[in-house]
């Protein structure tokens, strides 16, 4: 288990069109500033307007950022086969991927991949629109990039009020999923001082 200590994290959020990457990264983004970080994002979407590879690429420091790219990302949270094609190889030597359950028979075993079942859970709350929360829960759970408080108002501030409690509801099994993985000596150890 890799102990991650850092006051910058490099953090890819990659997906296909369609899966709310570019939500995610605004909602974690809004949230490390509402924790007092400097943060920076940046945006990518390939020429299809969907199911082409997309990511969010953020940097969220206690310090000044003197560079705004995400070379080799410290956690690379990925939730479709596009995008583990496109970005697996950005995950710094040390990092830690966060991955789809259904992409394990292709990507195979490696102590630097956590699977998580992110889009059968976001299925059991009634849509896989929900996948992306649930990857941000997982990944604020494990990184310690951003609190959980503020995840949460940046998610109110961004998502239609009518499904706020849903997303709220997938935050939290993104946390759930994170700790039973951690609990299984699957998840990386983080310093979140």
């Amino acid at each position: 288990m890799a102990l991650v200590d850092r006051d910058q994290i490099r953090i890819r959020l990659a997906g296909k069109g369609g899966q709310g990457i570019m939500l995610g990264g605004a909602i974690l983004a809004e949230a490390a500033m509402l924790d007092g970080k400097d943060v920076a994002e940046t945006q990518e979407y390939g020429p299809e307007a969907r199911l082409g590879a997309t990511k969010a690429d953020l940097i969220i420091s206690k310090r000044q950022i003197a560079f705004p790219e995400v070379h080799n990302a410290d956690f690379l949270l990925c939730l479709s086969r596009p995008a583990y094609l496109r970005y697996s190889k950005t995950l710094a030597k040390d990092g830690t991927m966060i991955a789809e359950e259904t992409l394990r028979e292709e990507m195979g075993d490696s102590p630097q991949v956590v699977y998580l079942p992110m889009r059968a859970t976001a299925l059991g709350l009634g849509s896989e629109l929900y996948t992306n929360i649930i990857g941000l829960g997982a990944l604020a759970a494990l990184s310690g990039a951003v609190t959980k408080e503020s995840l949460e108002n940046s998610i109110r501030s961004r998502v239609k009020v009518e499904t706020v409690t849903a997303n709220f509801a997938a935050l939290d099994l993104g946390y759930r999923l994170s700790s039973e993985a951690d609990a299984a000596g699957l998840a990386v150890s983080v310093n979140k001082t």
